[in-house]
């Protein structure tokens, strides 16, 4: 009876942990979580009660092998008469009945309950008058696990990681340099924010290293997903570099975009566009003597499709991932970068050419050379 009874109880054990081991699996293949540790924990468990599911039905598994080997029941031969004194076990005889899928069912639908409870203990806090609409956005977009299972259900379609003008003039930019500047502990010591710059433009040269090495692609070992110098939230890059451009050899003034794929600019606009860049960066004075400016901005959509309400965390974090290469690559090239965080976003839209909601600025830099 005791055997029977621990048989029972690791069998709904085992039924738990495989379970757990779906959920945790499917949650971690929909939202691209490497080394989810629940999900690893759960195949371990599983594994084991498996082992010991087992070793507590080794008889039985042994006898039916035996029968299946050595065909000791004929097919379509009645059933062997129980042993004179012996209680035959007529269970064994009885088909499932709606009975044997009560006790899963409680199963999962107790872990179900349990995760909506543990979700609510972190649930977003009602928007009221008054407060940090930057705070209430943070509290409401905190992970929970029952969340994630939820989120993982969501289906919708990937967008492309790369925005193209076909109508545009390409302008191809020479490659970039392989070696140049100090070492990164110099870089690093001397990095600093620059908003005044030497008397001379900038070089295609300087700019096609300065783009490379800040956000261009860097690993193309597969085919279907070229790696970049910037990391991003499960590599989908939402953040695009748009430069104007006034003061650089071998360009004419106007606004750019950069062709990451094809390490190339697309003309966007022709014209000098100083003041109004200026007058959107709310009368900053170093754009006055910067060679370009640097403008990033967010596509929404393409985090959006998997990471939802967490989007817009993953497409600033990646804006300050590519700030700093931008930072650290101006400064070994001798350059003086220097960001900008108070700008007027519709007129920088405007100058852009985008609608500031699917595709908004949420960085603007300035740069141009360093003085000696």
């Amino acid at each position: 009876m005791l055997s029977r009874r621990l048989g029972v109880i690791v069998s709904l054990g085992l039924l738990t942990a495989l379970v757990l081991t779906f959920l945790t699996g499917f949650v971690a293949a929909a939202l691209d979580l490497n080394r989810f540790a629940y999900h690893k924990y759960a195949a371990y468990a599983a594994v084991a009660l498996a082992a010991v599911h087992v070793v507590l039905h080794w008889r039985v598994l042994v006898g039916g092998v035996r029968r299946w080997l050595l065909g000791v029941r004929a097919p379509g031969s009645g059933a062997r008469s129980p042993a004179p004194g012996r209680r035959r076990d007529v269970t064994a005889d009885r088909p499932l009945s709606r009975r044997a899928f009560v006790m899963p069912g409680l199963l999962v639908g107790l872990g179900a309950a349990v995760g909506a409870w543990w979700s609510s203990r972190g649930a977003a806090h009602a928007l009221e008058e008054g407060r940090d609409l930057g705070q209430v956005y943070h509290q409401w977009s905190k992970p929970t696990y029952a969340g994630l299972l939820a989120k993982s259900l969501h289906v919708a379609p990937q967008p492309s990681a790369y925005k193209v003008y076909p109508a545009a003039t390409s302008i191809t930019l020479p490659p970039p340099a392989a070696r140049f500047g100090p070492s990164l502990p110099e870089v690093v010591a001397r990095r600093r924010s620059v908003r005044e710059y030497a008397d001379r433009p900038l070089t295609l040269e300087e700019l096609s290293s300065l783009l490379h090495y800040s956000a261009g692609i860097t690993d193309v070992r597969d085919p279907t997903l070229a790696f970049r110098a910037v990391p991003s939230s499960g590599a989908l890059y939402p953040v695009e570099l748009y430069l104007a451009i006034f003061d650089v050899e071998g360009l004419e003034p106007g606004v750019y975009h950069y062709d990451v794929q094809h390490h190339r600019l697309a003309l966007l606009r022709r014209g000098e566009f100083r003041r109004e860049v200026f007058q959107a960066a709310v009368s900053q004075d170093m754009i006055w003597h910067a060679s370009l400016a640097l403008v990033m901005t967010a596509l929404f959509a393409r985090v959006q499709w998997k990471y939802l309400d967490r989007s817009y965390r993953y497409a600033l974090l990646e804006a300050g991932h590519l700030g700093q290469n931008v930072y650290l690559t101006a400064t070994a090239l001798g350059l003086g970068p220097c960001g900008i965080g108070a700008y007027f976003d519709d007129d920088l839209s405007r100058l852009l050419g985008i609608d500031g909601y699917d595709e908004a600025v949420v960085y603007l830099m300035a740069l141009g050379p360093a003085r000696a």
